[in-house]
């Protein structure tokens, strides 16, 4: 009767173990993370290539919601989000000193361009630099459209008419408060100009009556930034972010868009 009754004891122990374990032991047994990210990052594709894989890896589902880098910022802040990619490294290093996120690491970059309709490239052909391209274009109100959406996007561009010496809110300047693709989009239809990152760009052209008429400024640089909550962050999110610097996620960030575009369109980060 005792050697019975050790064994079931034994048994129901293990059994309880078990059903813990299978609920809490193992990312593998199922889960949610949610990205809170930038449009760019989102429009230009590179999350098709690099989610699957994750998933795949850990067993994981990733929800995205592709917000632009100020409203990703505001969601990690709020816990709305379990972990954030954000091109806004100003808006990002206030995050992490006022503690709403708990750390930022760079884990690739590319550039921001300008474009605009190639029959207008007289307005800024021959520009030293892009605050000369932005003084022309205002000299000459050339419509522009902006996000406005408190972006990364829209931070940079805002930075870069003030170094102009320029008014961020000009009459020839039009919000759309949408996604980069929205705005790109926009931009073709009414003939004008608008600042882009590089990736998003290329990956949609051929729908666009648009071309890169300046670029390769050291102003332009768009560096791209994983963050995670100032509170305690989950398995998952600290998943994603290592993935993203991994070994296999850097080959994949390198590798996207040079079969599809004869361009890679992201760079890792070292």
């Amino acid at each position: 009767m005792t050697r019975r009754l050790l064994h079931t004891v034994f048994f129901a122990g293990l059994v309880m173990a078990l059903a813990s374990c299978f609920g809490s032991c193992s990312d593998s047994s199922g889960g949610t993370v949610r990205l809170a990210t930038t449009t760019s990052v989102h429009d230009s594709g590179l999350l098709e290539v690099l989610l699957p894989a994750f998933e795949k890896k850990t067993g994981l589902k990733v929800e995205v919601a592709a917000v632009g880098s100020g409203k990703a910022l505001k969601r990690l802040g709020a816990s709305e989000a379990d972990v954030a990619i954000t091109h806004a490294p100003e808006a990002e290093k206030k995050a992490v000193a006022e503690g709403q996120a708990a750390s930022r690491i760079p884990v690739m970059h590319n550039h921001f361009v300008i474009v605009g309709p190639s029959e207008q490239l007289s307005l800024v052909a021959g520009a030293g630099d892009v605050r000369e391209v932005l003084q022309r274009l205002a000299k000459a109100e050339a419509t522009f459209v902006s996000r406005g959406d408190g972006s990364g996007t829209h931070m940079r561009e805002q930075a870069l008419w003030k170094m102009a010496g320029l008014t961020p809110d000009a009459g020839f300047i039009t919000a759309t408060k949408a996604g980069m693709g929205e705005t790109l989009k926009v931009a073709s239809e009414k003939g004008a100009f608008a600042l882009t990152d590089r990736a998003t760009f290329v990956s949609r052209r051929d729908d666009l009556e648009l071309a890169i008429v300046f670029q390769d400024d050291d102003e332009l640089a768009n560096v791209y930034a994983v963050l995670l909550p100032g509170g305690e962050s989950s398995e998952g999110a600290k998943a994603f972010a290592d993935f993203l610097r991994s070994a296999e996620g850097r080959a994949l960030i390198g590798g996207f868009g040079v079969e599809r575009f004869g361009e890679a369109l992201f760079t890792p980060e070292d």
